[in-house]
């Protein structure tokens, strides 16, 4: 007489276990998920060995781990949700942290090395660009990809 053992209910209670202590802790939710693309192609590698009711039951494993991936993904989603909620309703009307109003703020430092001050509500000027060289102009193009800057006299290529 064999006693066969299901090991289904002793996985699942250490899945349960460790989605409680990833809860707890505030791992990544998305080792779950990493572990069970693991094991999916461990799956495939012991299928392709033959060994088809052994990758049958690694393919429950798997769903079981995508399974509880998605649970800690939903609730980590609520957490932040939440915690969004808890650090708007703590905002004033005025959509501005608590705390005493700046009237200036120090700008960036002019030309000539003096050290200015505008108002903290406007953004400080922009800074000139620089002139391009010759030729095609370096930086993104239209496409999205980057034009070289073509070499020329005083370039550091060229030093």
């Amino acid at each position: 007489m064999a006693v066969s053992f299901d090991p289904t209910y002793p996985f699942l209670g250490l899945l349960l276990v460790y989605m409680i202590y990833s809860q707890w802790t505030r791992l990544d939710s998305r080792y779950v998920v990493g572990a069970a693309l693991l094991l999916l192609v461990l799956t495939a590698v012991v299928d392709a060995a033959g060994a088809t009711g052994a990758a049958n039951t690694l393919a429950v494993y798997v769903f079981y781990l995508l399974a509880g991936g998605v649970v800690l993904l939903l609730v980590d989603h609520v957490r932040e949700e939440r915690s969004r909620a808890r650090h708007a309703a703590a905002r004033p009307k005025g959509g501005s942290p608590p705390g005493p109003p700046k009237s200036e703020v120090p700008a960036p430092a002019a030309a000539a090395g003096t050290q200015e001050t505008a108002p903290s509500d406007e953004e400080p000027a922009p800074a000139p660009a620089a002139p391009e060289p010759e030729g095609e102009p370096h930086g993104r193009h239209e496409a999205g990809g980057f034009s070289p800057r073509p070499v020329g006299e005083g370039s550091p290529a060229q030093s």
